[in-house]
């Protein structure tokens, strides 16, 4: 399935990835509420994190993330995520990088989203870039291009949504 969004991306793996009507992609379109804010009317759980876009985010997302799955009482799901939060703060970190630079227009941060729905875990990475992941096939010779064929081996599915006014979230889902 190949999906264009609204600005012209195309991405094999990229909108909802075939899951639209899911609870969580209204949350990070519209964004997720903060670490410790009161939930209000919402269907789930969250907690999201800004990180400075520096090789040393990669070990605070996996501490954060793991540190609300044991709040949750979810730490069975904790070593698939450690891995996938690792990846998907690597990948915003490499392919977005002119992006976090501190470009005109674009925070020189990356956000962490976790978001519980029942037995269902979220994780999400959002970025300022407009560029949508495309999945390849690893080449294991290759140093790089395996992150994507990790993330969907160790999840559910995954997916990106576009947000306003830029940028987007990588997201992966746990059950």
């Amino acid at each position: 399935m190949r999906g264009t969004s609204a600005w012209g991306w195309t991405s094999s793996a990229a909108v909802a990835s075939g899951v639209p009507q899911s609870w969580w992609l209204s949350a990070l379109r519209h964004g997720a509420p903060r670490w410790g804010a009161l939930s209000g009317s919402a269907s789930h759980d969250s907690a999201s994190w800004r990180l400075e876009a520096d090789p040393g985010a990669v070990k605070v997302a996996r501490e954060l993330a793991l540190t609300v799955l044991r709040e949750w009482g979810m730490s069975r799901m904790a070593g698939d995520i450690e891995l996938v939060v690792s990846e998907l703060v690597t990948n915003a970190l490499r392919h977005a990088g002119g992006y976090l630079a501190g470009s005109s227009g674009y925070e020189n941060v990356i956000q962490l989203s976790v978001l519980r729905r029942g037995g269902e875990v979220v994780c999400a990475v959002r970025d300022g870039s407009a560029q949508l992941p495309a999945r390849r096939e690893p080449d294991f010779m290759a140093e790089t291009g395996r992150g994507l064929h990790l993330v969907s081996c160790f999840s559910r599915t995954w997916g990106a949504v576009p947000t306003i006014p830029d940028g987007k979230f990588v997201w992966a889902l746990f059950t």
